[in-house]
């Protein structure tokens, strides 16, 4: 996952940075109680936050590749009093997901896998960090901001080419819908890795 400057991230952050959809994406992706998540490109953190608030004894570690980004969810995080168990920032791209094998309930990436630098090695490394029949969810604006001197996989801002990914990847089950509001048109995609090798 490439990384935006200090000015492109301001400027992402104040107009794209805390969305009323954000606020819906925990029960969109199904959230619950002691989930552990991952987030993915989290940029100013305020998802993150709604992840991390919507459900007791969730556990989100969220990444970022933009130092400036991971500085203002930072300071999300310690106004909203949220503890180091609760939430996590951590500056690193998708391709740098460390995380034990098999112990993730929930990975979320929203507006960023059309960033993602190596999305094949990304995505991989999603579905081991997966429990089984745990649950990626990816949501892209179809109207995106260009914001950013950041090369973009236009292929992953569609639906055929993020699902290419998931099923190369290996993951089954899969099922998108858009989501539309006053704020944009989202397309949501997700998909299980199998809980077994019936699946």
């Amino acid at each position: 996952m490439s990384h935006w400057n200090e000015e492109d991230a301001i400027s992402y952050d104040s107009k794209w940075g805390e969305l009323e959809f954000h606020q819906q994406i925990p029960q969109l992706a199904g959230v619950q109680p002691s989930f552990n998540i991952v987030e993915l490109g989290c940029g100013g953190g305020y998802l993150s936050l709604c992840l991390a608030r919507s459900a007791v004894n969730v556990r989100v570690t969220a990444l970022d590749p933009t130092p400036k980004m991971i500085a203002l969810a930072k300071a999300r995080q310690r106004k909203a009093s949220l503890s180091q168990a609760q939430l996590q920032f951590f500056e690193a791209g998708a391709e740098a997901l460390d995380v034990s094998p098999d112990t993730q309930d929930l990975v979320i990436a929203a507006f960023s896998v059309h960033h993602w630098q190596s999305p094949a090695q990304s995505m991989a490394l999603v579905y081991t960090a997966l429990k089984p029949g745990g649950k990626v969810w990816l949501c892209e604006d179809l109207d995106a901001p260009s914001e950013g001197n950041t090369e973009v996989h236009a292929e992953l801002k569609t639906l055929n080419g993020v699902k290419g990914l998931l099923q190369q990847t290996g993951f089954t089950q899969l099922s998108h819908q858009v989501h539309r509001s006053h704020e944009g048109e989202f397309l949501i995609i997700e998909a299980l890795k199998p809980s077994s090798d019936n699946d």
